[in-house]
């Protein structure tokens, strides 16, 4: 028989657990629910369409499928939804390797007893607020990308469309991926890193003993039996700059209504979008653009959620569980 305390401590963990579950349902139902008039107003423009108009509220409000939105409003995501995806892909592109030869080099080439400070340093890179990397982008990123590495790259690879062109203030995709890519490196690092101390020490061990180097280690064994969880911490810290707000929104150049002509221009992303629209869309009399900004949000959670989950689930088959397959 079960005593009192333990059905009631069974009951309020159950009850506990289920919080994170019903407040993340509440907020898409909240944004679902807000989204609806968007839906109704934009349709499929909402996708293929890059511009994005608030509206005149001098003038009479227009009525459109049943809903009320300003005159001339027009409201087309493209622009942040490539933005997102472009900035986000890059940083993964260039944390990739970043995060497998620094995991790499802790594991195999530091001395064991500097192993530990060398990973919490890496890690502390998590722990600065985004608005910190932000400054720290438009104070000395955006002057060095402007004056130094741009005109490099233009010069070196201008042959390749994408590389030719004008160059603007420092700011866009470059400054953004460059934010993006640090913030993200303590996240695939720490998933790379577990699982390479997860494997059996007796493998790594025993391929020393055979004569195998640490490079031939690394990639033969340490690699290849950890290329889910390589693939699950990508995911992962995929998802982490597909939301970041902050330090994106600093150093992006803002761009809105212009498309990006080249890897100079200035970008904008769905979560910066709606940090910086939010506090004028509250004067729209017919909440219009607050309904589209919450058609943004919700796109930005589902898109997120789903790197999230699949991440998560790569993840959890070798490094949570502890497995070694």
């Amino acid at each position: 028989m079960k005593s009192l305390e333990d059905k009631i401590f069974k009951n309020f963990t159950f009850f506990i657990s289920l919080i994170p579950v019903f407040i993340l349902i509440s907020i898409f139902v909240f944004l679902l629910i807000y989204s609806i008039p968007s839906i109704k107003y934009n349709g499929l423009t909402f996708f293929t369409s890059y511009l994005w108009y608030p509206g005149q509220f001098n003038q009479p409000p227009i009525m459109k499928n049943g809903v009320m939105a300003p005159y001339g409003s027009n409201f087309g995501a493209l622009l942040f939804i490539l933005g997102t995806i472009l900035t986000s892909l890059l940083a993964i592109i260039i944390v990739l390797p970043l995060s497998l030869i620094l995991s790499i080099t802790i594991h195999l080439y530091i001395p064991y007893r500097l192993r530990k400070i060398v990973y919490n340093m890496v890690q502390i890179f998590a722990a600065i607020p985004s608005v910190v990397y932000g400054l720290w982008g438009i104070v000395v990123l955006e002057p060095f990308l402007y004056y130094y590495l741009e005109p490099f790259l233009r010069d070196t690879l201008g042959f390749i469309p994408f590389f030719s062109g004008e160059i603007y203030s420092g700011a866009g995709i470059i400054a953004s991926t460059i934010i993006l890519a640090i913030m993200v490196l303590p996240i695939t690092t720490a998933v790379i890193m577990e699982r390479f101390e997860s494997m059996p020490e007796i493998i790594v061990n025993g391929a020393f003993a055979l004569g195998a180097t640490r490079w031939e280690v690394a990639k033969h064994i340490l690699v290849k039996f950890s290329s889910k969880q390589i693939l699950g911490g990508t995911l992962l810290g995929l998802a982490r700059a597909i939301g970041e707000t902050m330090a994106v929104l600093m150093v992006s150049g803002f761009a809105l209504n212009i498309m990006p002509s080249n890897i100079y221009s200035p970008i904008n992303t769905m979560a910066a979008a709606i940090a910086a629209l939010l506090d004028s869309a509250f004067i729209d009399p017919t909440n219009m653009n607050l309904y589209a900004l919450a058609e943004l949000g919700m796109v930005l959670l589902i898109i997120s959620m789903i790197v999230n989950i699949i991440g998560r689930t790569i993840v959890g088959r070798g490094v949570i569980r502890g497995s070694f397959e």
